[in-house]
Parts: C-alpha cells; sequence; structure tokens
C-alpha cells in the first residue's frame, strides 16, 4: 500500500489550483445514452474518515541447480528480441456483490498486459483493504486471498516492470488516506511530466513512498481544493501531461478517466444485475459476462454512485492519438479496442502484405502467438496453405538452467519449437507482428533453415519501428531499435532471411481510412503528440547518447578529457532542433556534467543531465 503525506503548499499554488478549479467547475457535461441516468452529486465531500488496510504477499522464487554443479541460470529474456511491452492492464467493478471474484477473472484476462504483479483494491464497512503481489494473477492470489477482499466495488491492476527487488512496492492499485478519507488508484499509461510535478511536490513537502508516476496523482487529489472529490481528480488530471486510463475507488464511487489524447484504451459494460465494469479491454468484459456498451472517451471522467453513472469531459482535443500497436501486438485478437475489432485488423494487415509483397512459397507459417492472425490473413490472400511450423512453449519462465556446455540459441530454441514436417524442403514465408533489435528474428531464421527450410521470407505486419514510446510502452531507446540503424535491406542481411518486407506505413493509414488521424504512430515517424521531457538513453562505459525525439538527430558526449572536443565538435554542427550545451568541467576528478537542451519553437523543450 502506498501512504501518501501531503504537505500545505504555498499561497501562490493554492491560487493556482483554486483558478483550475473554477475553470474546470465550468467545464461541459454532456449526456449519455438512453442505457445511463445522471444522477446529481452532493454539494460537499463525505468526511467519514476511513481506515487503509494493506496485505502485500511476496511469492519467494528459489532457483536451484542442485544436481547440475556446472549449471548456469540464465534469464530467458537475454535471448529474447524483448517486444514492446504493455505496462499495464485496469479493471473497475460496482456494484456486484462478488466484486472481488470477478476483478481476479478480469485481470486474468488481462494477463497479457503485464506478468510481473498484481493486485486488487476493495471497500467493504468503510475500509478500502488492498491485496498486491509480486507473480501472475494465479500466483497472488488464492481463495483465502480473495475471501480477504469483501464488498460490491473493487478495482485491480496487473503490471509490467523491470524494477527487480524493488518493485513490489511499485505493484498497484496505491491506496493512499487523505482529510476527507481514502483513495484507490489503478492506472495504465505514463505520465511524462511525472518528475517536473513530483519535484514540485516535495519541494513542498511531499513524501512519496514509490518511484511510480501514479502516487503523484494521489497527491494532487489531497492538495486539490475543488469539491465535490470527483472534482479533486479533473483538478489533477489537468496538470498531468502524457497517456492515463485510470481507475478510482472511493468509499462510496468507483470513478474512471482517459486522457484527452486516449493513448490507452479504457471500456465500460454492464452485467446482468447491474454491476457497472471498467476494463483495458472488451476481453475482460466478456470473461465476466459484461456487455459492452462503449468506451470511455478522450477526456472523459465517469463517476458511478448508488449504481447510476455521470459523465463529465473534462478537457476536450480536437484530434485523438490512440496507440496504434494495441491492434498490431498488445491486445488480444478477440477484444474491441478504439472501436474496432483487433482481429480483423491484423487479418488485414496480412492481406495487405500477400497483396503488396507477394513471393513464391509452399506454406505460410506464424511467430506465435501475436503473429498468427496476420499469418491467415496473408495465407488467404495468397492462396497457400497456412501451417504450424513453430510451436510455442506455454510452460518456460524467466528463468531457465542452461547446461555447462553452451546450446546456440538456447532462449529461442526453449520458446519455440519449429515442426521439420512443415518446413523441410519448403520455400516458407513467416509472419510476425514486428521487429525491434532484430536478435529474435535472426535466430528464428536460422531455426527453420536449420530444421530444413529451403527459403525464408520474412514479413512483418506493421511498419519499422524507428522511435521509443513514452505514452506507457516499454521499448528500448532508439539506439537500440535495429530499424533505426539500419537500412530494410541490410536488418534482411542481418538476420538471414532471403527477403523481407515491412507494412508500409501508408497502406496502414489507408486501412485506416478517416480514423486515420486518430491514431498515433510515434514509434513509427519519431513524431509525438506529447513532446517527451526526458529522452532514452543507452549508456555504453562513459559515452552517453542521447536523441531529439522530433528531429532523430543523435548527440553523443564522452566524458573526461575526451569531452570538450567532442562537446564543441557537436555545437558547430548544424543541428535542426537548435541544440544548447551547457556543462561543468572538473579539471581534478575529470567528471563532466553536461545538460542538453532541445527547442522546436516557444513552450517545447527537453533537458537530459548525463553526469
Amino acid at each position: 500500500m502506498a501512504a501518501a503525506h501531503i504537505s500545505t503548499l504555498s499561497s501562490s499554488l493554492e491560487k493556482k489550483s483554486n483558478i483550475l478549479s473554477s475553470k474546470i467547475l465550468r467545464a461541459h457535461l454532456f449526456s449519455l445514452s438512453k442505457t445511463l441516468r445522471k444522477p446529481s452529486f452532493p454539494s460537499e465531500p463525505h468526511k467519514q474518515s476511513l481506515i487503509c488496510s494493506s496485505k502485500n504477499p511476496i511469492s519467494d522464487v528459489i532457483l536451484s541447480s542442485r544436481g547440475k554443479p556446472d549449471g548456469k541460470i540464465v534469464d530467458i529474456n537475454e535471448y529474447d528480441d524483448e517486444k514492446p511491452r504493455e505496462e499495464c492492464g485496469v479493471v473497475g467493478i460496482y456494484g456486484d456483490p462478488e466484486a472481488s471474484r470477478l476483478c481476479y477473472l478480469a485481470l486474468h484476462a488481462l494477463q497479457h498486459r503485464g506478468q510481473e504483479g498484481a493486485g486488487i483494491v476493495t471497500v467493504h464497512d468503510n475500509v478500502l483493504q488492498s491485496i498486491t503481489g509480486v507473480g501472475l494473477v494465479s500466483e497472488v492470489f488464492d481463495e483465502s486471498k480473495l475471501d480477504q477482499l469483501p464488498g460490491n466495488s473493487a478495482i485491480g491492476h496487473v503490471r509490467y516492470s523491470t524494477a527487480g527487488a524493488s518493485m513490489l512496492k511499485n505493484v498497484q492499485p496505491f491506496v493512499s488516506g487523505y482529510r476527507f478519507g481514502s483513495v484507490g488508484v489503478a492506472h495504465n499509461g505514463n505520465l511524462v511530466n511525472y518528475k517536473a510535478l513530483r519535484a514540485m511536490l516535495e519541494d513542498n513537502g511531499s513524501i512519496f513512498n514509490t518511484s511510480s508516476d501514479t502516487e503523484v496523482v494521489l497527491h494532487l487529489i489531497a492538495i486539490s481544493k475543488a469539491r465535490p472529490f470527483f472534482m479533486r481528480i479533473v483538478d489533477a488530471c489537468e496538470k498531468l501531461e502524457g497517456s492515463y486510463s485510470m481507475v478510482f475507488l472511493t468509499e462510496d464511487k468507483l470513478v474512471a478517466v482517459r486522457d484527452p489524447f486516449g493513448f490507452r484504451p479504457l471500456v465500460m459494460g454492464r452485467r446482468s444485475n447491474g454491476a457497472v465494469v471498467f476494463a483495458s479491454e472488451t476481453a475482460a468484459l466478456d470473461l465476466v459476462e459484461a456487455t459492452y456498451e462503449r468506451e470511455v472517451y478522450p477526456g472523459e471522467v465517469l463517476v458511478v454512485d448508488r449504481g447510476e453513472v455521470q459523465s463529465l469531459c473534462l478537457m476536450r482535443h480536437p484530434e485523438p492519438k490512440a496507440c496504434i500497436f494495441e491492434h498490431i501486438y498488445f491486445a488480444l485478437p478477440n477484444s474491441v479496442v478504439f472501436g474496432r475489432s483487433v482481429y480483423e485488423s491484423r487479418h488485414a494487415y496480412g492481406e495487405i502484405l500477400a497483396t503488396e509483397a507477394p513471393v513464391d512459397c509452399d506454406v505460410v507459417i506464424a511467430v506465435p502467438d501475436s503473429g498468427v492472425v496476420a499469418a491467415l490473413g496473408y495465407a488467404a490472400k495468397a492462396g497457400v496453405p497456412f501451417q504450424q511450423g513453430l510451436i510455442r512453449s506455454h510452460y518456460v519462465g524467466r528463468t531457465f538452467i542452461e547446461p555447462s556446455q553452451r546450446i546456440r540459441d538456447f532462449g529461442v530454441k526453449l520458446k519455440l519449437s519449429p515442426v521439420r514436417a512443415v518446413l523441410e524442403g519448403k520455400r516458407v514465408v513467416v509472419v510476425d507482428d514486428s521487429i525491434v533489435r532484430g536478435t529474435t528474428s535472426s535466430k528464428i531464421v536460422r531455426l527453420l533453415k536449420e530444421a530444413g527450410a529451403k527459403e525464408v521470407h520474412m514479413r512483418i505486419a506493421s511498419p519499422p519501428i524507428i522511435g521509443s514510446c513514452y505514452y506507457g510502452v516499454d521499448t528500448p531507446s532508439p539506439e537500440e531499435l535495429i530499424s533505426n540503424r539500419m537500412s530494410v535491406e541490410e536488418i534482411r542481411e542481418f538476420i538471414g532471411a532471403d527477403s523481407l518486407t515491412y507494412l508500409p506505413f501508408d497502406s496502414l493509414k489507408k486501412l485506416l481510412g478517416s480514423d486515420s488521424p486518430n491514431f498515433c504512430y510515434a514509434c513509427f515517424s519519431g513524431m509525438y503528440p506529447i513532446l517527451p521531457r526526458e529522452v532514452k538513453v543507452k549508456r555504453v562505459g562513459n559515452l552517453a547518447v542521447g536523441r531529439c525525439p522530433t528531429c532523430i538527430r543523435i548527440m553523443s558526449l564522452t566524458g573526461g578529457g575526451k569531452f570538450l572536443k567532442e562537446f564543441k565538435r557537436i555545437y558547430r554542427n548544424d543541428i535542426p532542433c537548435k541544440m544548447r550545451g551547457d556543462y561543468d568541467h572538473d579539471k581534478e576528478t575529470r567528471a563532466v556534467k553536461v545538460v542538453l537542451t532541445y527547442r522546436h519553437g516557444v513552450g517545447n523543450s527537453m533537458i537530459k543531465s548525463f553526469a
């Protein structure tokens, strides 16, 4: 449980908060569909203090190499391509006596969105109770744990993270108490101004218990002067930049909110008993037998109280920017995301590849699981049989014991097994959803050829990835993205394929039709709807490499004696973004601190420090 300690801000901040509150209170209210009724909200916030209890079980994982003295414990992901990973999935349920169990099932349906942590918060007898833990949903919760979470309302969260040993404290939902009660929150997304907001709050006395950007939201709610409670959420969201689909739980309300750009998905449904359900994907609604009603609109706050729903539009934006990778990779094929069937989208990607990049072949196979639907589309359009040429093992964890005599491509072979009967002597088209670093693709091509494939033709159901994501997806730095460093032909040679074709960017946008401007393509184009405050940096020794996310220009700086020469060389270059560098060079320690500022017009700037 994360408890926020909030101090009183300065009078200037209070004035700013009051101005924002007045502005928000004049926000436009719009009506919902006929299935929803809009209740009146109390003019005063609830004042009853709540007691928050939290239980955070930790599952100890013990890896033993007993009997294998020469064995080596390896991280399977070291051999993986580390595809972009969705970092979170959220669930909210209001008005069902089995809320915690339904939340558990819904989180199971969203397990693909995060496998390293899970949590559920319920409210019962005016007490918010929380259980969070490290691992899969089925590892964190059992019957006894769910018995400790009674109540008619619940929120839940699954998380992907690379925070290692400190991850438990960052597992959501978070629960915090403030002067009017308690609130729990589960968040999917990423706040690009998180560090600036946290610095402001810490300067005014706030104490943070986690390294998660979500905790900032709780602090902003606590210091807000707005009334009633849901207006505090609106007030807090006015200060946020980036992506967020969030669900909040108090002792009597469930609140769902989505950022004005609508980067991350959030849908609403109802069960037959009238219970309201929110989830990141419709697949979660299907499992708990909730009927899909609609999306939570970009910039919308939905407040559920006594079974009724009120909608508040807090920040309109003329052009939403939904994440296109939800349809390419993240979401389940049986989900409807951003109003479109994920299955139909991926099938169409395969058809486009077959039309625009035909090749003589005998069989079409997929890299399971995310490449399967696109491969089916390719095979159907090309008139070539689709077969299972690669079998995926679903029983491999994050680590495994490798024999002392190293096996080439060990990690990939544990996860994917080629079917020789399908491949031997055949010209094979293999369809995958994306290529990130290229390491796994090269190993897959080698596996297929070792299994007897005569030719291997790679077809990728997305455009080349050239930019990192700053809106809630874990991606490598731009310097680690192979499409950002090599041409398509160079990548083909690197992975060893006989041919390689990506889904053309223009064809993808044409397929989306009139909805095309409403999607975010930053990972393909490098053009960001909201400029990130910091760039992702890869460090090698004392070399730091930074990239301006708008003009995609690399700036590299070395420390020590080489710094001044390198800095002057960069500074003299005609850099489109007018990079300005300030530095502090300590001649005794030979240490260098560098601050790079990128500017693309008034108000657009970023600062990154290298030490």
